[in-house]
């Protein structure tokens, strides 16, 4: 490519942004009896395929770490929301079963596996979650699978967490395919938190949440036509309370929220890649982001699609003695982001997602409106 075309290219970028920076608007669907979740066969939950979508290109400045923490040392914290601990004290939901070997035998290839550090020269650290029980203890118990599908039926995988009792945060492209209004969302969504598998067993340590009641996304990404970097590819979807009138978060505890703290700060992503582990496992990667162009944080990451929709979380830690509460991004398990794409080419080694801006305010605010007891 060369500088005419890339800065043609950069330009229209801009000017995209531009425009989806204007909407701070949300589109939201109900739940109707033939949008409910029914159960996913085994072939549909081990070939489910991913919806990330990915960029060709960024601009230089989108791999400078020191300018990201110049910005993130000038901006004020505008909106924070403390996260939970579970209130039930144990697990009381875990199924365990065993998927077919012949789903498991017709299973796609998974992805090539990409180095431990690209071209970007963005350092990251990339690690199963581990020891495995650490997907049933908070923060990580917060973090699930979320299966669904499209209008045609076919099955997807994304990654969700909690982020109030029964709301489920994850990406507006894991719930809406970016155009087509109300007839543009997709159906049946299924979250599993804590989601594992072993060889043919897999557990599900605080069940499965069918029960989905609303959806809502960004009117910048249910317009944008699917093209990335968006500012406002984010998704929330609000599940019921089950048979005890208990909801999700009851069980795993979810996490908090702030912004601006995803430029130029230290985080932590989780997500269930389909290259690595060919999705079955939790996977981590710590990074600093930098800044992406136009609100959107760009980090080092080895996880490719299955991982959309993975928080992108601020001071992920349990709380320790001596710990200090004066700074203002000492927060513990804040959701900063949500993975929203990643890059054609593996050679860069990086993913992005929008950094919760005044428009997530009104996504959640809206949905904690409608749905007070969700949250």
């Amino acid at each position: 490519m060369n500088n005419a075309s890339f800065a043609a290219l950069t330009a229209a970028a801009i000017a995209a942004f531009a425009a989806q920076a204007a909407q701070a608007q949300t589109v939201s669907l109900k739940a109707a009896p033939t949008l409910q979740s029914s159960s996913f066969s085994d072939a549909e939950l081990v070939g489910a395929k991913s919806p990330m979508p990915k960029v060709r290109f960024l601009p230089a400045s989108a791999f400078d770490l020191n300018a990201a923490a110049a910005e993130a040392q000038g901006s004020a914290v505008a909106f924070d929301k403390p996260g939970k601990r579970p209130a039930v004290a144990e697990p009381v939901l875990e199924q365990r079963r065993q998927i077919s070997a012949a789903a498991l035998a017709a299973m796609p290839a998974p992805e090539a596996v990409p180095e431990a550090v690209g071209t970007g020269n963005i350092q990251f650290t990339s690690t199963r979650t581990y020891p495995r029980q650490q997907d049933r203890v908070y923060p990580s118990s917060a973090v699930g699978k979320l299966f669904f599908r499209d209008s045609a039926g076919n099955s997807y995988i994304c990654t969700g967490s909690v982020v109030r009792p029964g709301v489920v945060l994850t990406a507006g492209h894991c719930v809406h395919r970016g155009s087509g209004g109300n007839a543009g969302f997709y159906n049946s969504f299924t979250f599993v938190p804590g989601y594992s598998r072993v060889g043919l067993t897999e557990t599900r340590p605080f069940g499965t949440w069918s029960n989905w009641q609303y959806v809502s996304t960004t009117t910048a990404w249910s317009t944008g036509g699917g093209n990335v970097p968006n500012v406002g590819d984010w998704a929330l979807i609000v599940f019921n309370p089950d048979g005890a009138g208990r909801r999700i978060g009851d069980y795993t505890g979810y996490l908090g929220i702030q912004y601006p703290a995803l430029i130029g700060r230290h985080v932590t992503v989780l997500g269930y890649p389909a290259n690595l582990d060919s999705g079955t496992q939790m996977h981590r990667v710590d990074s600093m982001a930098t800044n992406g162009g136009s609100n959107n944080g760009l980090w080092g990451s080895d996880m490719t699609g299955g991982s959309s929709g993975g928080p992108v979380i601020l001071n992920f830690r349990q709380d320790y003695a001596g710990l200090s509460a004066a700074t203002q991004d000492n927060a513990a398990n804040r959701a900063t982001s949500v993975v929203s794409w990643g890059y054609t080419s593996a050679g860069p080694q990086v993913q992005g997602g929008a950094q919760f801006n005044s428009s997530f305010a009104t996504l959640f605010n809206q949905t904690c409106s409608a749905y007070g007891w969700a949250c």
